[in-house]
């Protein structure tokens, strides 16, 4: 029996399944950090040879049998950091087709099942990357916290501790996100606050997750948090729009999936979304059932010629 891998890995952690041809999914593993602008090459060998020891228990029988790695990285759409991967991950399949890409490629799959589209992804940063029919690949967005990743969580975030400061300044309307984010740090006093953000070790990921609470103000119907949003979509929806005009021709009916912590309430960013994005009817908004590593199983099918058809979908879903 011939065996695939896909591989979903980032800055924090690395997943990977194991699965036969007819999408069940036979293990899955999880290793540290694998993006090359992260950690060294030493330790990118360590992370998937970890990896591949747990995803096989019995002593590599599986793994001899592995006809397509497929691995969506971040940081390889540096041409170095993909020659380092592939070589890594050759070393230890050898007689496996080793294909390596962008982790949002992955993500994009989870929902377009290996077609063509764009995959919006707003988690702690944000950043708009497609692929269109002729497999022309283009991002939008994503240039960082610092001077860029519109319509993040740490975007929103940073949005809400401003907003509120503002509004104790007099400079905005009243808003509930004061008190909110007063109890989410236990502290009382507007000094406290800026203490508990800037004697963090790494900022950004205090004030990423505080876009919960500007998400827990809007369904209070705070007048403050409702403009941060509709501001974020707003902020979204021109990436998206931008990566259209780059990819497709304006006709093409194109699905537009939506990854990251931001559309996980989705009744809020998703609806609000689609409002900003009215103007262009081609464009459907997709929610996945399955995780970036999914995708990149359906990346590995499609390397073998395997036709993604409803029985491997939802045999993938089931042992997921």
């Amino acid at each position: 029996m011939a065996y695939y891998i896909g591989i979903d890995g980032g800055g924090t952690k690395t997943h990977a399944l194991l699965a036969d041809g007819n999408g069940t999914i036979i293990s899955q593993a999880i290793s540290g950090a694998s993006n090359p602008n992260a950690i060294g090459e030493q330790q990118l060998i360590e992370v998937f040879q970890s990896l591949f020891k747990e995803l096989d228990n019995e002593e590599g029988t599986r793994l001899k049998k592995v006809k397509v790695v497929y691995a969506g990285i971040a940081g390889s759409a540096n041409p170095a950091n993909r020659t380092i991967l592939e070589a890594i991950l050759a070393s230890i399949l050898p007689q496996a087709k080793i294909v390596v890409e962008p982790d949002a490629i992955c993500a994009l799959y989870s929902g377009t099942y290996g077609k063509a589209g764009i995959v919006q992804i707003a988690g702690t940063g944000s950043i708009a990357y497609g692929m269109n029919e002729s497999g022309e690949q283009e991002r939008v967005g994503g240039w960082g916290y610092l001077i860029g990743d519109e319509g993040s969580g740490y975007a929103i975030g940073r949005a809400g501790i401003t907003a509120a400061l503002k509004s104790l300044d007099g400079r905005e309307e009243p808003t509930i996100l004061l008190k909110m984010l007063y109890d989410h740090f236990n502290v009382s006093h507007p000094q406290e606050l800026i203490k508990s953000v800037y004697d963090a070790e790494q900022p950004k990921s205090v004030i990423a997750p505080l876009s919960r609470i500007v998400f827990q103000a809007y369904l209070k119907d705070d007048p403050v948090a409702q403009t941060i949003l509709e501001q974020s979509a707003k902020d979204i929806a021109s990436q998206i729009k931008a990566l259209y005009r780059k990819l497709f021709n304006g006709e093409e009916r194109t699905k537009v999936v939506l990854c990251g912590g931001v559309f996980q309430e989705k009744g809020i960013m998703p609806r609000l979304l689609e409002k900003n994005l009215e103007d262009v009817l081609q464009l459907m908004l997709v929610q996945p059932e399955i995780p970036p590593v999914g995708g990149s199983l359906i990346g590995a099918y499609k390397q073998a010629n395997i036709q993604i058809n409803t029985h491997i979908l939802e045999q993938m879903k089931i042992t997921l």
